[in-house]
């Protein structure tokens, strides 16, 4: 019996992740954002391989054109601009997935727990996100980011704290909506604990909605933080990010053009392809609501 028991869970698994693929695969933008998305971090880890020279070191002189030694030409420093901006997507990728990360570990068990005990408790905790969400992303990224330093955990630390609400927010509004479902009152019938209830049977109906708000918030903390970076509060130099080649190419667009429109370039297609995961993502866990969260973000 638990023979036959384990290969029945495998074929309802199998025939669970067919079911997604067939559903996510029926948007062709999300497939091509999918695709989009493993070239870009193929890039990032890949980078000593693929960079043709040393990303902080000078490989020629100043503000250079495109060429056939240096695709890209070289920045106010005559540093590789093609160099530079591979190994940039490591900044930018590494900070958007931790902030998300973050977010979620901190988020998601407050929205869990203030759902699922309610009275007091779903007071005090949505105060406390209610303060924070009193603050716009930006500027409370900023103000954090400036009190502890810049670097890329205190860029982390700062998107991350910021994302908290919309994480918390999620994870209560579905705790509500299904913590008087049947399965919910059998698991606490047959004696679960409540910690149990909340962590093992309830989180659990709440990862494909998770999932979706994880990929959004990635990609809008992949935009927070170039614009950190533009203010001189990003990754400090010489660690190439986009944001950081965006403030350095200020003063020299004119000059030399590929300087600041190849890593604002690449900033806006990963973002799209992640925009575009997200999307297949929520039509796939049939998420109808997550768009709403989107915008909600910012």
């Amino acid at each position: 019996m638990a023979t036959l028991s384990m290969a029945s869970e495998r074929v309802r698994a199998r025939s669970g992740a067919r079911t997604f693929l067939s559903r996510y695969a029926r948007s062709r933008s999300a497939v091509v954002g999918a695709i989009g998305l493993l070239v870009i971090v193929v890039c990032a880890v890949a980078a000593p391989l693929l960079a043709p020279y040393d990303p902080t070191a000078q490989s020629a002189g100043s503000l250079l054109g495109p060429s056939g030694s240096h695709w890209l030409g070289t920045d106010d420093l005559g540093r590789d601009i093609l160099s530079r901006a591979i190994y940039g997507a490591r900044a930018s990728l590494t900070v958007g997935c931790g902030s998300a990360a973050l977010g979620a570990l901190l988020g998601v068990p407050l929205g869990v727990v203030a759902g699922y005990l309610g009275r007091w408790t779903d007071s005090v905790s949505m105060r406390f996100v209610d303060l924070l969400l009193a603050v716009p992303t930006v500027l409370l990224a900023l103000v954090i980011t400036a009190v502890i330093g810049a670097s890329r955990i205190n860029l982390i630390v700062a998107i991350g704290v910021a994302a908290i609400p919309q994480f918390a927010r999620l994870a209560r509004a579905a705790t509500l909506s299904i913590r008087d479902r049947d399965f919910v009152v059998a698991s606490r019938g047959m004696g679960a604990s409540t910690p149990d209830t909340m962590f093992r049977t309830v989180l659990l109906n709440l990862l494909g909605p998770i999932m979706v708000q994880l990929v959004i918030t990635a990609s809008l903390a992949v935009v927070v933080e170039a614009g950190l970076s533009v203010l001189g509060l990003g990754v400090p130099p010489p660690t190439p990010s986009w944001g950081g080649m965006l403030q350095e190419a200020r003063g020299y667009l004119y000059q030399s053009p590929t300087f600041g429109v190849f890593p604002g370039l690449c900033l806006a297609i990963t973002v799209f392809c992640m925009d575009r995961v997200g999307h297949g993502l929520r039509v796939a866990v049939g998420v109808e609501s997550a768009g709403a969260t989107t915008r909600a973000v910012i």
